[in-house]
């Protein structure tokens, strides 16, 4: 009887020994697992982008031999204080964009102007916006524009904000007249200005182009004769076909569809659409069109401060389109935004300045008309 009750003492034993066992070995186990996991995820961390910085954008170092090489050193967003030269032409720039947009009925077009601004702070550069309007926008609106206005670039140069002055109804087309007194106000405190319609797609490209044909032309007759002249752009559409809804089935009807430049149909082109730049200097480049409403323009700080000084231009001075004497609600030269937009700048009894408009790099400095709908007006050529 001894024996038995000495055998199962010692088989218990036995079995309290294996179960700590099992427990030391387990335990061991999840311990060897929880630092491999953790090993793991910090290389991965420190490794992968997109769990390093998930909330920010990332800026990879080209090398300088030919292809792509990965960079051995850590990779940082650009520093104002770094000593290397910008890598782009909108790095760093300080860009004011000015917006007309009178109502709600151009909404959709100008989420989609907003939307191509706002590419220019992850291009590099400081953007201030400012919407000239004439309603209230809801707050639901508001919250919405916050949200897609926001801009992740890390770079201490670039920035991005959005302010919507309202004006009172009463102002009808003369809302367009707001923007010129804000450029001369803050002359010294941007590089490019921008006054558009809501209705006008502009990209980084768009500005690019325009820097890059503002400093050739400044190259080539000088920066005194370089005021006289402004590097402009040219709206298009879509010819897309009418009373066509389309669907997956009539989705064919748009292979056809190109960019209609509906505002320069005159033919022959080069004697009714586009005219010579009589600058011999320049004329090899340039070519400049005989319809020159834009909608919109671009200038730099330094052209603005010549053309409120200009002979005959005085570009600060807000005033009316010009009218029939005996019929002053009758314009001559245009509506109020035509003239404020275009006609003051280029018209010949004005400012006179010339629009050029580069013969290699005319495609950059085309923009969307977003309607889509003007090319109907002018007939089929």
């Amino acid at each position: 009887m001894a024996a038995v009750q000495g055998n199962h003492q010692r088989g218990r034993r036995a079995s309290l020994s294996t179960i700590r066992l099992g427990i030391l070995l387990f335990t061991s186990f999840l311990f060897g697992l929880a630092v491999c996991s953790a090993f793991f995820l910090w290389r991965l961390y420190n490794n992968d982008p997109l769990l390093s910085g998930s909330h920010q954008p990332h800026y990879h170092v080209a090398s300088a031999k030919a292809g792509f090489t990965k960079s051995q050193t850590a990779l940082q967003p650009p520093s104002s204080t770094s000593s290397s030269s910008p890598t782009s032409i909108l790095e760093g720039l300080k860009i004011l964009v000015t917006i007309a947009s009178f109502d709600f009925m151009q909404l959709p077009h100008l989420e989609e102007v907003l939307d191509g601004i706002r590419d220019l702070c992850y291009a590099g550069s400081k953007v201030d916006i400012v919407i000239y309007t004439t309603v209230v926008y809801p707050v639901a609106f508001i919250d919405m524009f916050n949200d897609r206005m926001r801009c992740n670039n890390p770079s201490p140069n670039a920035g991005l904000t959005t302010t919507m002055m309202l004006k009172p109804n009463h102002v009808r087309l003369h809302l367009v007249d707001y923007h010129r007194t804000l450029f001369y106000d803050r002359i010294d405190q941007y590089d490019v200005f921008i006054y558009t319609e809501d209705d006008i797609r502009i990209s980084p490209t768009t500005v690019a182009a325009y820097l890059h044909e503002t400093n050739r032309v400044e190259s080539i007759v000088g920066s005194q004769h370089a005021t006289d002249f402004n590097v402009g752009i040219v709206r298009y559409e879509y010819d897309f076909p009418e009373n066509v809804v389309i669907t997956d089935k009539t989705r064919h009807a748009t292979e056809n569809v190109t960019r209609v430049y509906w505002e320069h149909l005159g033919k022959p082109i080069f004697e009714k659409a586009v005219d010579k730049v009589e600058d011999e200097a320049l004329s090899p480049y340039y070519m400049s069109m005989h319809l020159h409403h834009q909608g919109m323009y671009l200038a730099t700080a330094s052209l603005l401060k010549a053309w409120k000084d200009r002979k005959n231009c005085k570009f600060d001075e807000i005033r009316d389109r010009p009218s029939n004497p005996k019929k002053p609600s009758q314009p001559t030269e245009g509506t109020q935004r035509v003239w404020m937009s275009s006609q003051m700048l280029y018209g010949g009894r004005h400012c006179g300045v010339k629009q050029l408009l580069p013969v290699e790099n005319f495609g950059q400095l085309t923009v969307l008309h977003l309607p889509n709908k003007n090319y109907r007006r002018v007939g089929k050529q």
